[in-house]
């Protein structure tokens, strides 16, 4: 069964979104990969696309009624056989984005590329953000009504269904969570001994072992080594290669079952370790991760070399 009706049309949902963290900036990058060319590189490989603009944040309106406009943006878009491609802001917007992902595909399988767990709750959580808790939420491990506006989330996913690749950094309640869940996760380690390429078959038997599952990728630009991905916020030495995370992008498109794709945690005003004290630089030098997260969804979407 294909999910994606033809015409292959990418729907993007900017998310503008910087509630689930500290730092300001990260909600502008929305608009900042469509200035890049976002529209055009999608169609360069034979999509077309629908740009529904940015969720509307209204004044005073709380986190969970954001990401509940999300999920039921995403929800119609999944429904009508659109790759819906997500793009934030912070990774809170998971809990939006996935949450109608599943509505409309509810056996779908998620493979999040990430250098945290973001498996906190608010009871474990060392520091109360909301974008470290997203899976927790999905998994049905949070109260909903104890966060407001959240009255809405649902537990929609199950463990076995979810595979963690590129991990790096795990808070000890997360490393309890995982293990008595039997999430399957693919760390720093994993990728450093078996390679990237027998990562993915692993993760990907694991989550989808007959190959009929509709798959989707959310994708932390912090799982990359901050040295090529240097505008983010939650930065952890020794990420992914370019080549490794690229090569995730086409693995999944190679199934031909990845249906949609949130791309997140890109923040602009987060200038480069090397570039700090220096008096000039050029936008190229202080803003070199926008270009690939344009190359990451390229990659995706069915980029190849040949």
């Amino acid at each position: 069964m294909s999910y994606i009706t033809e015409p292959k049309t990418v729907a993007i949902v900017g998310a503008p979104i910087a509630l689930g963290q500290k730092l300001p900036g990260i909600e502008k990058t929305p608009d900042l990969l469509r200035n890049a060319g976002l529209q055009k590189t999608i169609e360069s490989f034979g999509w077309k696309v629908e740009d529904h603009g940015n969720i509307d944040l209204h004044k005073n309106q709380s986190l969970g009624l954001v990401c509940k406009h999300i999920a039921d943006t995403v929800e119609v878009l999944a429904q009508k056989g659109r790759f819906c491609l997500t793009v934030g802001g912070d990774h809170s917007i998971a809990f939006g984005s996935i949450s109608g992902i599943l509505r409309a595909r509810p056996e779908a399988a998620i493979v999040w590329v990430d250098a945290h767990g973001d498996i906190n709750t608010p009871l474990t959580s060392p520091s109360g953000n909301l974008h470290g808790m997203p899976l927790a939420g999905l998994l049905g491990l949070i109260e909903s009504a104890t966060l407001p506006g959240f009255e809405w989330l649902r537990h929609i996913l199950t463990p076995d269904r979810i595979a963690l690749v590129g991990v790096r950094s795990l808070d000890p309640p997360e490393r309890a969570i995982i293990r008595k869940l039997g999430i399957q996760v693919f760390t720093m380690y994993e990728i450093d001994r078996y390679g990237i390429g027998q990562v993915m078959d692993m993760a990907l038997k694991k989550i989808n072992p007959k190959g009929n599952r509709p798959l989707h990728l959310s994708l932390d630009i912090d799982a990359l080594d901050p040295y090529i991905a240097p505008n983010t916020g939650t930065k952890e030495r020794g990420g992914l290669t370019y080549r490794e995370a690229h090569f995730i992008a086409e693995a999944l498109a190679e199934t031909n079952r990845l249906s949609s794709m949130d791309l997140v945690e890109i923040n602009s005003e987060v200038i480069p370790l090397y570039l700090q004290g220096s008096a000039k630089y050029t936008h190229e030098e202080i803003n070199p991760t926008i270009e690939l997260g344009l190359e990451l969804i390229a990659s995706a979407l069915g980029k190849r070399i040949l």
